[in-house]
């Protein structure tokens, strides 16, 4: 039943539910409390729960009330010019993501003779540290004398195990993610926003404010209508006002507004400065003594009475310094006799500036003048004052416009009717917004007469790299043929363990070959692709832009109608003859992607080339010639002549010619 309170108690605070960590042996959790904890806190981004480094360290402070540590006993007064001043001041740097970055904590004990013409002399202060965690490394502070505006500083630092006040950020563009940062590029986004804050410390700070920068793209800024907490926009940042935070509070603030869509680069989220003070300081450092003298007089006034040798006599102290001051002790005795008239010790006397205090009177009978000796001890009533300033800088971040673009293209766009033909498709896919990309998902189709790739020929590069490990293919339905319509399926996961994520500007192109099945003539067929991607940070799904449309293509019938022929000469020395290849479109189509091809017997070489062949040597030792030309019109031709030079001699059988029209 507790564990079901405090799991509602989250959900209404910050609107997630608190997740179970596995942790190792060295960790402790506490209980949920709200989602928000310590500064150093690690938060799961999808359940907002914290997990706690320094569990013990922080809850012993927390049970280290100052109530159970021992107290001076010295009586303060608020309007001495002898002050004993504790400053306490923490800075405190936090990235992103919530963690430390640094951490300063110190203290400085004055003592101040806030006087302007009295000296303090022979100042003995002695002090501890009731907790442990001011590293003092002295107790005991002196000065034999201290002028008017003067001054005496010590400092100390102070250990903590982690900041008194604690901040975290939320922001979510995406309302199925408790965090994320990233945004659709030329969407407007609705974001919410939220601040947490919670005083760690035993010690309530006063005078909060937070000061957030607000990115001028974020508009239509809202709060909740019920919020009586002083926040406003002015000069273009969040101020929150909070008067003052106990022991132990928390503190959420929630906001939201609409991100302009019209933007390309990464948007600063602001830092957030946060600044506190208290009137107490988070150590308990303990003044166990003051000791200082100031000027003063004292006196013993003696009257006789009307009946001779008959005297009254009383102690009379003036205070003529500007320092209240205690009397710690009185003692006044017969020099001859050793008879102690006053003996006054810690009476509890306070004498204020200007004033003057008598003892209770006392007689005396004797003929002779009385005489005395006098002994006062007087100590001066301090001021104390605490005081902690805080300072908390964290880092804002940015939002992400996340956008993809791709285009898909066929080596030809055009394919004769009733044939088989290869077809090479190329893919180039590249990040064009600011968020990096973890994940990309292709679907591909391969419409009706398109058969599925062959797998060798599927590759995915990125910067000239072939990626494998993490490619996953797949065609759905599995066992579909030239008349179904299937969908190639290409997945790209974990770039950020193979390269790194795609960043801006970076592409990846997937390339494949594929063959368009005797297509009926006059048709047009269109194979779209759809390409998603995941970034790297939490965000929403990104689809990809097609910025040149679905390829396309169309299918001709072709009837083809045409000549080749090759003639042999002999040439003008021995062994070397001149050959020409002829070849005539007759048809009433282009020709494309012609290819001719012709054998160069062993022992011969050929030279004077109209046309630059490739060549390749058979494992029979001869030449073989391959000539391609891209387009024939019809009734074109064209003629290919080169020479041959060589031993033996070259017969009309080997006349041999090897063709093949291309789409």
């Amino acid at each position: 039943m507790e564990e079901e309170t405090i799991v509602e108690v989250e959900r209404k605070l910050v609107g997630r539910k608190p997740f179970r960590y596995h942790l190792d042996k060295n960790t402790s959790t506490l209980p949920a409390d709200s989602g928000f904890g310590k500064v150093g806190a690690k938060m799961d981004p999808r359940t907002g729960a914290l997990m706690y480094d320094r569990y013990e360290d922080w809850i012993t402070k927390e049970k280290t009330f100052k109530e159970e540590v021992k107290r001076s006993n010295i009586r303060f007064s608020d309007d001495s010019g002898a002050m004993v001043i504790f400053t306490e001041k923490e800075n405190v740097s936090l990235s992103v993501d919530g963690d430390v970055i640094e951490h300063i904590a110190q203290g400085r004990v004055t003592l101040e003779n806030r006087s302007e013409k009295d000296r303090i002399w022979d100042m003995n202060v002695a002090l501890h540290d009731g907790t442990g965690l001011a590293l003092l490394g002295y107790d005991r502070i002196e000065s034999q004398e201290i002028e008017p505006q003067n001054r005496i500083d010590r400092d100390y630092d102070i250990d903590l195990p982690g900041p008194s006040i604690a901040m975290e950020e939320v922001i979510s563009t995406h309302p199925e993610l408790p965090e994320s940062r990233v945004i659709l590029r030329g969407s407007e986004t609705h974001t919410n926003l939220q601040l947490g804050l919670k005083n760690l410390a035993i010690i309530p700070y006063r005078n909060m404010v937070i000061r957030k920068a607000v990115p001028r793209e974020l508009k239509n800024i809202m709060f909740p209508e019920d919020s009586v907490q002083d926040v406003a926009i002015e000069e273009g940042k969040l101020v929150w006002r909070i008067p003052d935070i106990g022991p132990g509070e928390m503190m959420v603030l929630r906001y939201e507004g609409d991100l302009d869509p019209n933007f390309t680069d990464r948007i600063p989220t602001g830092d957030v400065i946060l600044t506190a003070n208290s009137d107490d300081i988070i150590t308990n450092i303990v003044v166990d003594s003051f000791e200082a003298m100031c000027r003063n007089k004292y006196t013993i006034e003696v009257d006789e009475t009307d009946e001779p040798g008959e005297w009254i006599c009383r102690f009379v102290v003036e205070n003529t310094s500007v320092f209240e001051v205690e009397v710690l002790r009185v003692e006044v005795k017969d020099p001859k006799s050793g008879r102690v008239y006053v003996n006054l010790k810690e009476p509890g006397v306070y004498i204020g500036p200007g004033k003057r205090w008598e003892t209770e009177q006392w007689s005396i009978s004797q003929d002779e003048k009385p005489t005395f000796i006098k002994n006062l001890a007087l100590n001066i009533v301090p001021g104390l004052t605490k005081k902690v300033s805080y300072e908390l800088l964290k880092e804002g971040g940015s939002f992400y416009p996340a956008s993809l673009s791709f285009k898909k293209m066929f080596d030809r766009d055009t394919v004769e009717a009733k044939r088989i033909t290869e077809v090479m498709a190329t893919l180039t896919i590249e990040n064009t917004g600011c968020a990096d990309i973890e994940q990309v998902i292709i679907r591909d189709s391969l419409p009706r007469y398109f058969l599925p790739p062959m797998m060798d020929s599927i590759t995915v590069e990125r910067a000239g790299i072939p990626l494998s490990d993490n490619v996953g293919v797949q065609v759905e339905p599995e066992q579909g043929d030239p008349t179904t319509e299937q969908v190639l399926y290409i997945r790209v996961d974990d770039l950020s363990k193979f390269g790194g994520p795609l960043k801006n500007g970076e592409r990846m192109i997937i390339r494949y070959i594929t063959e368009v099945h005797r297509p009926l003539p006059d048709e047009r067929i269109d194979a779209p692709a759809e390409v998603d991607a995941r970034s790297f940070l939490p965000g929403p799904l990104i689809k990809g832009e097609d910025v040149a449309g679905a390829p396309a293509i169309d299918t001709l019938q072709v009837v083809r109608k045409f000549s080749i022929g090759k003639s042999i000469e002999q040439g003008t020395g021995p062994g070397e003859y001149h050959i020409e290849l002829q070849y005539h479109n007759r048809g009433a189509d282009p020709v494309l992607d012609l290819k001719i091809t012709d054998i160069i017997p062993e022992n011969f070489k050929g030279s004077g080339y109209s046309i630059r062949p490739i060549q390749e040597t058979t494992d029979e030792g001869m030449t073989m010639l391959e000539w391609s030309i891209s387009r024939v019109d019809p009734g074109k031709g064209l003629t290919i002549s080169y020479s041959i030079k060589g031993e033996g001699e070259y017969h009309p059988s080997d006349a041999q010619i090897f063709y093949n029209s291309g789409d």
